[in-house]
């Protein structure tokens, strides 16, 4: 997860899905609260893979809206097929209404393994590969859970301040050092 977010997921390599080793975060981040489905589509339109870095944001800053604390892989691939339908017919809409009104009708997730609330940074460290989705959905969840625009995914400097930390913390909730890093980012 140094310079380029390649091979993550939060399980979902184990669905055949990974994000193109090029992505970089600084230039993948989104704001929730105003990134419009005709984005979203045209993003999913102009790349090979579906847009996996921003449905996961939009995934961790719904969640944390509706107050659910568990990253779910399979609930994010399900609805990204389905915000990618209803965006196509209503391009104006915000894709986090979009998305959190269809993620509203869905039961809650069996596996919860990556939680907001509980997750350790040993749990990250233990396997970063399958933990790196899970940044990205926490930082989303963060985002809207402390109403900042403070991001770690923001630049690479940052992300690495944060992931250092994890590292020199591992007992330490994720969303706890990752706050900490933002409070000390400049």
């Amino acid at each position: 997860m140094k310079t380029y977010l390649a091979a993550f997921v939060l399980s979902l390599a184990a669905v055949g899905l990974a994000l193109p080793a090029a992505v970089r975060a600084e230039d993948e981040k989104i704001d929730p609260t105003t990134y419009i489905c005709a984005e979203y589509v045209a993003l999913a339109s102009t790349q090979s893979a579906p847009p996996l870095f921003q449905s996961l944001q939009i995934d961790g800053f719904v969640s944390s809206n509706i107050g659910k604390t568990v990253a779910d892989p399979r609930m994010v691939m399900s609805l990204m097929a389905r915000t990618y339908a209803v965006c196509q017919r209503d391009p104006t809409a915000v894709a986090a209404d979009v998305w959190q009104e269809m993620k509203l009708e869905l039961s809650d997730p069996q596996d919860e393994h990556w939680k907001a609330d509980a997750t350790t940074c040993r749990q990250y460290n233990d396997n970063p590969d399958d933990g790196s989705g899970f940044v990205i959905w926490l930082d989303g969840y963060n985002r809207h859970y402390n109403v900042t625009e403070k991001s770690v995914l923001d630049d690479q400097k940052t992300l690495d301040a944060f992931l250092a930390a994890c590292k020199k913390k591992p007992d330490a909730r994720m969303i706890d050092v990752m706050q900490e890093t933002l409070k000390n980012a400049k």
